[in-house]
This record gives structure tokens, sequence and C-alpha cells, in this order.
């Protein structure tokens, strides 16, 4: 009996101790990011403590390093600029164009004829040169003017016979020209009016507006789909440390058994309890570390690091932590904001205006063909009387009244017309098409937002209720601690608590980064997330659309306008 209370005192002396060098359980979930501590604060990173080996990131330098190096980015910058060109191309149908020509010709001949009794030869030379220049303009009306101006001599040298004298003699005939004729055509019922004939010039700047949409889309989807990694990598390097506390607890709780299993205070079927604990939590580490280096790739390959940077070696440790900023959604202003900045809104309005554009023109070939045709010229001619060359021909335009003009009407009347009406009515369907396609798309914009701000809501009450909930998981095993200590608890219920508050830390951390990824997607869904984020799209393509540079994260890319982010968290936070 004196031996066993002489344990029994033994134990109660050691039992201070061991309790002394168990660390108490600590909740490395966030509890709110009003500190605006860093994620390597969130790690439990001491005052004065050596930097971590490896690369820092900040938020911004993530979102600039993704806009910046993203392969898709660098496949969709080239799409604004191609529709670009394809409307300079379609303008430029309608642009004026200079002709001219120069030409000449010679003819020579020669004649032999018998005249009394005596051959004679009549030799003959006809020297012909023309010149032309005229301005052809096409009108957006569908029709075109011409100013042509054209030019011509004649040089005739020949022979002629004097029978008064039975010999020959040379003769020459000159002659000089001078035209001006202005011509003009215009459609009076097909291909008639400015709509018709702008449509195709319409339809290329729609695409490249959809173009543009697009090229947005992409630069949102890239910067979401970058902070959501980045908010993942915090995530699982905080879950880490969850765990990696959870093992230790169950390390030092061991310990501690063996000792009281030592002193004959404790039964030894109860360190195979706590070496069961060890063994559960050693292996939730090890599926913690691979979940950290999975959320790294995942960060570098949305960075689109180059493949032989040293980053792919290197740990990433996030210097911004997950926000904890409160915000309550409006779904009106939500859905009100989605319908106006949405880019998959935009290109489906911008397809059915170039459809409607198109139904137009359709229509407008079913009709007759009639097009009017005027032309008005004045000329002028030298060399007749006197050869004064081609100023006696200018004086002649200005002065004579010789005056060339003529009007005229064509009429084409197609035959059943099929082609024009199957045209129509196929541009037709389309455009039905488009009209609905515009609905769908609208109404899954709605459904995306209002799911968002749910997410939001919902995402908000987690972190809530968690927080909750580790409180009062750590309340419980400091409980169960206590009544262990006194022998009225077990090792398997210690255990069980202490796997209940690693698990309700990491549901916690877990409902943060949820909570900013909600965020990220609801600014996503409404076509926000560059205003939210301060960065502004290029205004000139040919800054805007540099190739990429996949040597270095360069720092010159005009995409990005970001000032330096505020102590209290990342420019993410709203």
């Amino acid at each position: 009996m004196t031996r066993r209370v002489a344990r029994r005192m033994l134990s109660f002396l050691l039992i201070p101790l061991i309790l002394a060098s168990v660390p108490a359980p600590q909740a490395f979930a966030r509890q709110g990011a009003a500190d605006g501590q860093g994620a390597a604060d969130q790690q439990g990173a001491a005052a004065g403590e050596a930097a971590p080996a490896g690369l820092v990131l900040s938020l911004d330098e993530c979102l600039k390093s993704a806009l910046e190096n993203n392969l898709n980015i660098a496949v969709a910058r080239f799409d604004p600029m191609r529709s670009h060109e394809l409307v300079t191309a379609q303008q430029a149908l309608f642009d004026p164009s200079l002709v001219g020509a120069a030409g000449g010709s010679q003819d020579e001949s020669t004649q032999h004829q018998d005249i009394a009794a005596t051959e004679f030869t009549f030799p003959s030379s006809l020297k012909l040169r023309n010149y032309s220049a005229g301005f052809l303009d096409p009108l957006i009306t569908g029709g075109s003017y011409r100013f042509d101006v054209t030019a011509n001599d004649s040089r005739f040298l020949g022979t002629q016979f004097d029978f008064t004298s039975f010999t020959t003699f040379p003769i020459t005939a000159k002659q000089n020209q001078v035209n001006w004729k202005l011509t003009y055509n215009q459609p009076l019922l097909r291909n008639s009016g400015p709509r018709a004939n702008r449509w195709q010039i319409v339809t290329a700047r729609n695409n490249l507006g959809t173009s543009e949409a697009q090229f947005r889309q992409t630069v949102m989807d890239t910067l979401s789909a970058a902070e959501k990694a980045y908010w993942d990598l915090n995530f699982a390097i905080m879950d880490l440390k969850t765990k990696r506390t959870s093992l230790q607890l169950a390390r030092d709780f061991l310990e501690q058994n063996r000792i009281k299993v030592r002193v004959g205070t404790l039964a030894p079927i109860e360190i195979t309890q706590a070496e069961a604990g060890v063994a559960d939590r050693e292996e939730g580490v090890i599926l913690a570390e691979n979940a950290v280096l999975t959320a790294e790739d995942a960060l570098r390959q949305v960075m689109n690091v180059p493949k032989d940077s040293p980053a792919w070696s290197e740990p990433i440790h996030p210097s911004d932590a997950p926000p904890l900023n409160e915000v309550v959604p409006d779904m009106q202003e939500a859905t009100a904001a989605a319908e106006s900045n949405r880019p998959d809104l935009e290109q489906a309005r911008l397809a059915l205006k170039s459809k409607e554009t198109e139904l137009y023109y359709r229509r407008n070939q079913k009709r007759w063909g009639l097009d009017f045709t005027g032309n008005y010229g004045r000329g002028g001619v030298s060399g007749i009387l006197v050869d004064d060359g081609y100023s006696g021909a200018i004086d002649h335009l200005r002065t004579d009244f010789q005056i060339d003009w003529s009007l005229g009407l064509n009429l084409s009347v197609p035959i059943g017309n099929r082609q024009a009406i199957s045209n129509f009515t196929r541009v037709e369907y389309e455009t039905s098409q488009a009209r609905f396609a515009l609905q769908r798309t609208e109404q899954a914009a709605r459904v995306e937002v209002r799911n968002a701000v749910r997410q939001v809501e919902t995402s908000l009450k987690r972190v809530k209720a968690g927080q909750v909930n580790v409180r009062l998981q750590r309340e419980k095993l400091e409980a169960e601690q206590k009544k262990y200590e006194n022998g009225m608890s077990t090792s398997f219920q210690v255990l069980s608590f202490q796997t209940d508050l690693a698990s309700a830390e990491s549901r916690e951390n877990q409902a943060i980064t949820d909570y900013n990824t909600a965020l990220v997607e609801l600014d996503r869904v409404k076509g926000t997330l560059l205003d939210a984020r301060r960065i502004a799209m290029p205004g000139k393509p040919e800054a805007a659309f540099a190739p990429p540079r996949h040597e270095a994260l360069p720092s010159d890319f005009p995409l990005v306008a970001r000032p330096a982010a505020s102590p209290g968290g990342s420019p993410g936070a709203k």
C-alpha cells in the first residue's frame, strides 16, 4: 500500500512537468485579416526568424506574372489585331483610285502603181499616240463616279501624184485631240443605299468588338485562375501547418503516456492508442505535403514559369494572407453589372447585330436590278485647219462647244431569283438563332451571378461558424485534457478531440479560402474583375499586343497598371 501511494505521488509530481512541455492546442485558422499579417506569419514564423528559402511571392507579383506570360493571353492577343486589319480591308473597298495609260503605234506601207507605162512608188506612214488618266471613286451609296482625261495625236506622212507634171510629192497631216468625261453610275433598287453597302464593314467592326471581348474574357479568366491558385496554395500551406501541429500534439501525448506507463499509473494499452493516433496524423501530413506541391505546380502553370527557371525547384511562399473583409453583395446590382460588363453578353449582342445587318443586305438582294448611268464630256481638236499641237486642242476645249453627254437606265430582272431568296431565308434563320442564343447567354449569366452571390454569402457564414467551432473545439480539448489528468478520461477521447480540433481548423482555413475565391468568382461573373483589380486594358493595338517574352518575367507589359498593395491586405480585398 505504501509503495502504491508513493507511486501515485510520483505520478502527480511528474504530470505537471510533462504537461508543461506539451504546447497548448493552437488554431492555425485565420481569425480575421485586420492585422494584415502575411502568409508567413500565418505559418507561425517567429519575429526575427530568417526568411524562408525559396520564392516569396506576393499576390501582385503573381497576377502580373500571369498576365505577362500566360500562353492563353499570348495567343488571344493577336485576334483583335487580325480583326482590326479585316475592318481596314473592308473599308478599303471604297477607297478611290487613280488610273492611267499610255500607248503608241506606227503603220508603214508602200504601194507600187503603173501610170503611163511608168512605175511609181507611194510610201506612207501613220503614227498614233494616246494618253489617258482617270480618277475612280466608289461611293458608299453603291454607285461610283469617274473622271477621265484623254489625249491623242496622229501624224500621217504620205505621197501624192501630180498629173500635171507626172511627179510625186510628199503630204503631211497632223491632228491633236483632248477630251474629258465625267461618268456617274448609281443602283436604284438592288445594292442601293449606304446600309446595303456597308454591311460587311459593320460586320467586320462587330467581329473586332467580339475579338476584343474574347481577349478581355481571356484576361479575366487568367486573372481569376491565378488569384484562385494563389489562395489555394495559401490554404495548402496553412493546412500543412495544422496537420503538423496536430501530429506534434499526438507525439507529445504519446510521450506523456509512455512516462505514465513507466511509472505504473497507466495501462500499456493506452500507448497503443496514442501510437495509432500518431500514425494517422503522419499520413495526414504526407498528404498535406503533397497537396502543397500540387498547389505550387498549379500556380506555376498559371504563371507560365519558363521550364528552365529555378522557380520550378524552389518552394513558393505566398506573402499575402487571405483577407477576411466582410462583403454583402447586392443581387440586383450584381445582375445589372453583369448585363453591362460581361464579355460573353457583349459577344452575343454583336453576333445578333451582325446577323441583322446581313439580313437587311440579303433582303435588298431580292430586288430587281435597276441602274442609272450618266456621263458628260467635252473635247477639243487641233490640226484640221491649223497645226498648233496640244495647246490648240486645249484652247478649243475651253472655247468650242464639243459636248458629249448621255443618260440611261439598265434593268435586270432575275427569273425565279432562287439564290437571293435562299440566302435571305438562311440568314433569317440565323438571326432568329442569334436572338435565342443571346437570351440563353443572358439566362446563364443571371444564374451564374445568383450562384456567385449566394456562394459569397454562404462562405462568409461558414467562416463565422468555423471560427466559433474552432474556439469551442479548443475549449473542449482543454477540458478533456484536464479530465484525463485526473483519470476521468481515456487516450481515445483525447486523441479524438485533438482530431476534431484539427478538422475544425482545416475547415475554417478552407472557408476563408473559399470566401476569397468566391469574391474573385463574383467579380469574374459580373465582368468587373479587371476594374476591381485596377487592371486597364491596353488602348493601342501596337502597344497592347507586343510579342510575348518567355525568357524572363518582364516588367514592362502594358496590360497592367496597378498601384502598390495597401498594407491592410491584398488588392483583391473588398
